[in-house]
């Protein structure tokens, strides 16, 4: 979302974001309630709360100690700012099924939440959460930002070829700029055959064997200034990123094991790496 003043201009600017949380995030809410309709409503919840206007994005923070002051940015961005708003309001205000969406027919319509049996107002019980914990599910988001951020082109890379192994290294120590295939051939011949040089046999059987890695999708190849480059593709990290969103699949540690292709104590020194890297993002 992109930073506003007003709610006019936030309305111009990131009105496709609003539908895109609420179409995705509250799927349950909005079998029984119009897109549109509350939409409007958090639009008008917005402008009686003046709540656009009232983001800051720093605060003031006074050091008693040293008699000082400093400005320092606040915890939420302008996105989770808005997104926890809209949580609680529809957690607070749309939480409850009314009977009547539910009728199977109008003989059981009842719009006056008025019960003959009772001589009372009709009490709605059913009540559903679209979102267990709002704050959880804010701070689980937030650590897969930080981990995808910091971890997710970082680790090993899996694979149970060796020379592929090898290939992906060569290729990964170069980066996002890619390796030259003069390069890469000349590096799988030092690493492989142990040989400075290559001949053109050996460059021929190598250049084979990098092209049937590519034809399975883990590279990528294109040419660049006139010189062909190679790229990493479709391959899966031993990252904690990849790590963390198994164990939010429900992954078990044996499972993932087998996903990593390592040993189980290997997944639990990982799962230490990942708990330290967790306690870093929730100080932040």
């Amino acid at each position: 979302m992109k930073v506003c003043r007003d709610l006019t201009t936030f309305y111009q600017k990131n009105d496709k974001d609003i539908v895109n949380i609420l179409s995705k995030k509250f799927k349950n809410v909005l079998k029984y309630y119009d897109l549109e309709d509350l939409k409007a409503d958090i639009y008008l919840r917005l402008h009686k709360k003046s709540y656009i206007q009232n983001y800051r994005p720093f605060e003031i923070a006074v050091d008693d100690e040293n008699r000082s002051w400093y400005i320092k940015p606040t915890a939420a961005k302008f996105s989770t700012y808005l997104c926890k708003f809209i949580f609680n309001y529809i957690y607070a205000y749309h939480n409850k099924i009314n009977p009547n969406s539910l009728c199977l027919s109008w003989e059981d319509y009842n719009d006056s939440n008025f019960s003959e049996e009772n001589n009372s107002r009709i009490k709605y019980d059913d009540v559903y959460s679209p979102i267990d914990n709002i704050d959880l599910c804010l701070e689980i988001e937030r650590i897969f930002s930080y981990l995808k951020e910091k971890t997710e082109n970082k680790g090993n890379i899996v694979s149970e070829d060796p020379i592929s192994n090898v290939v992906f290294k060569i290729i990964d120590k170069e980066g996002k700029d890619g390796c030259a295939n003069a390069e890469l051939i000349n590096a799988l011949g030092f690493k492989e055959l142990k040989k400075k040089e290559v001949t053109a046999i050996e460059e021929d059987l190598l250049s084979k064997a990098i092209t049937n890695i590519e034809k399975k999708g883990f590279i990528t190849s294109k040419y660049v200034d006139n010189k062909k480059r190679y790229y990493l593709k479709d391959i899966e990290r031993r990252s904690l990123y990849n790590l963390f969103s198994y164990y939010m699949k429900g992954y078990r540690d044996k499972e993932i094991s087998e996903k990593f292709n390592m040993t189980v104590a290997g997944i639990g020194a990982l799962k230490r790496s990942l708990r330290n890297e967790i306690n870093n993002c929730l100080k932040e």
